[in-house]
């Protein structure tokens, strides 16, 4: 099983859309099964798979507490997407985590998900805006790690900050390395020309070469609770979303 982390500092970059968007292509496109771990106390990923409940401990905060995550999966309307849930409670265990001094934090993730190392394909983890434990957790558990930017200053200035916390994480587990930058909401203008040629060029990062282009409809399908990938085939997101995994897979040579 493929573990990859969808993550950037900043929010409104894309993340869950794109973790939502892979996970989709991957089963519906490539056959692939997959496990979604909503790591957001939002619970956006959850809820398009309409398998939010605020009221329950359920799901990515029990599998914080208790190191086991066979028993916090749900199955979704799709056969081959099942998905770990989050809600606000994430915050509570958290903090429950953080007062245990007897035993190990960072790994509590990687530990859980050998459970179930045989029974996907792929897991994605769609993760906050933030890096707190259950961050670092999902970091340390992940091969990959994939970070969406939108071509502004706030987001392209936090790159270099995750990209540092990337490389800390690999005292914690040597396999975890970043994949790729991935260019999100793309609109094509004299200054988002100008940022991305920085980006490829001066970053030192790698770079996907698929950019996704600014789709109203990744809005509009989190009404319909749906996939951008779903709800609109024919948007520009969607068709980029498809050439995205198809590079993403080529990458690594599959």
């Amino acid at each position: 099983m493929k573990v990859l982390s969808i993550v950037n500092l900043k929010g409104g970059v894309g993340k869950s859309t794109t973790a939502i968007a892979m996970a989709h292509l991957l089963y519906v496109k490539k056959l692939r099964k997959v496990l979604l771990i909503d790591n957001d106390p939002q619970g956006n990923t959850s809820r398009t798979f309409e398998c939010y409940d605020p009221t329950i401990e359920a799901g990515t905060m029990n599998m914080l507490l208790t190191r086991k995550s066979k028993e916090n999966i749900w199955n979704t309307l799709y056969e081959g997407i099942d998905i770990m849930p989050c809600n606000l409670i994430m915050e509570a265990a958290e903090k429950q985590v953080l007062l245990d001094t007897e035993s190990a934090q960072h790994n509590r993730y990687i530990e859980a998900l050998r459970e179930i190392e045989n029974e996907y394909d792929y897991c994605i983890i769609d993760n906050p805006p933030d890096i707190g434990m259950h961050v670092i957790n999902a970091l340390v558990a992940s091969d990959q790690v994939i970070i969406p930017v939108n071509l502004d200053n706030w987001s392209l200035d936090g790159l270099e900050e995750l990209v540092q916390q990337v490389k800390q994480i690999k005292v914690l587990n040597s396999k975890t390395e970043l994949a790729g930058v991935l260019i999100t909401n793309y609109e094509k203008s004299v200054t988002s020309e100008a940022a991305e040629r920085w980006l490829r060029e001066r970053s030192g990062q790698p770079i996907y070469h698929q950019k996704i282009r600014h789709s109203k409809q990744t809005k509009d399908c989190t009404v319909y609770h749906k996939p951008v990938t779903e709800y609109s085939i024919r948007c520009g997101a969607s068709q980029d979303y498809k050439k995205f995994i198809e590079e993403y897979l080529k990458q690594e040579g599959i």
